[in-house]
C-alpha cells in the first residue's frame, strides 16, 4: 500500500469530525461518572468501536454522495475522489459495509440494554438517511448532524446500563444545542465553495454576521440547560 493510499484512507475518515464525535460521546461517560456510576470498561470499548465504524461509514458515503451531486468537484469534502485516490462507487460501498457492521453491533448492545432504544432509533434514521436528510431537506444540513452527536453521547451513557436521570436529559439537550451552535462556524470556511456548488447551507443563506449572532444565541440557550443540569447534579 503506497503513501498516497494511506493518506487517502486517513482523509476519507475525516478525522476532525471523528475526533469531535468521540469527544462528544465521552460527555456521556463524564456525566455518568459525575453522578457516581461505575464504568463498564468492556462496554465502553465496544461502544467507542461501534461509533467509530458508523461515523467512518457515514463519512465515506457522504464523500461519494457529494461528489456525484457535484458539490465537491472543485472544493470541499475530503478530496480523495477529486485527487484520484479513490473512485466514488467503491468508497460508497465501503461506507455501506461499515455502517451495516456498526448497525449489527448497535442492535447487539440494544438487546443487552433495552433503554438504548432511545438513541438507537434516531441514530439509525440519521445513519441510514444521512446524505438525503442533510442535503435534500430544508435546514437538514444544520439540524440533522446535532442529532447524531446527541445520539452518540446518549449511547455511551446508556450502554453502561446506567439509569436515565434528569441531569442526563438536560445535559443531552445542552449537547444538541452546543453542536447546533458550532456547525455554522464549521461552514464558514466552506461558504464560498458551498455557494459556488449550490449548497444552500444556513451560512450561505444568512451570511457571516447573522449566522454568527444566531450561533451565539443558540449557544447561550445551551448554557442555560448546562447550568440547570449542574444544579440537578449537585
Amino acid at each position: 500500500m503506497n503513501k498516497k493510499i494511506i493518506i487517502g484512507i486517513i482523509k476519507a475518515t475525516r478525522p476532525q469530525f471523528l475526533i469531535a464525535y468521540l469527544i462528544i460521546a465521552s460527555g456521556g461517560l463524564i456525566i455518568g461518572l459525575a453522578q457516581g456510576f461505575i464504568l463498564n470498561i468492556p462496554f465502553t470499548i465496544l461502544s467507542y468501536f461501534t461509533i467509530i465504524l458508523s461515523v467512518i461509514g457515514i463519512n465515506c458515503r457522504d464523500e461519494a454522495y457529494d461528489w456525484k451531486k457535484g458539490y465537491d468537484l472543485e472544493y470541499g469534502g475530503a478530496g480523495v475522489i477529486r485527487d484520484g485516490t479513490f473512485e466514488a462507487k467503491p468508497l460508497k460501498i465501503w461506507g455501506i459495509v461499515l455502517d451495516i457492521f456498526a448497525t449489527i453491533l448497535f442492535i447487539i448492545q440494544f438487546l443487552i440494554y433495552p433503554l438504548l432504544i432511545i438513541p438507537l432509533i434516531p441514530g439509525l434514521i440519521v445513519m441510514i438517511g444521512a446524505n438525503y436528510l442533510t442535503e435534500e431537506i430544508p435546514l437538514g444540513h444544520e439540524l440533522i448532524p446535532p442529532i447524531s452527536f446527541w445520539a452518540v453521547m446518549m449511547w455511551l451513557y446508556l450502554s453502561q446500563g446506567w439509569i436515565l436521570s434528569v441531569t442526563t436529559i438536560l445535559f443531552s439537550i445542552f449537547t444538541y444545542l452546543v453542536v447546533l451552535a458550532l456547525l455554522p462556524y464549521q461552514d464558514i470556511g466552506d461558504r464560498e465553495a458551498d455557494e459556488k456548488s449550490g449548497k444552500k447551507t444556513l451560512t450561505v443563506r444568512l451570511g457571516l454576521d447573522r449566522i454568527g449572532l444566531l450561533s451565539i444565541g443558540i449557544g447561550m440557550i445551551g448554557l442555560i440547560f448546562l447550568f440547570i443540569s449542574i444544579l440537578y447534579l449537585t
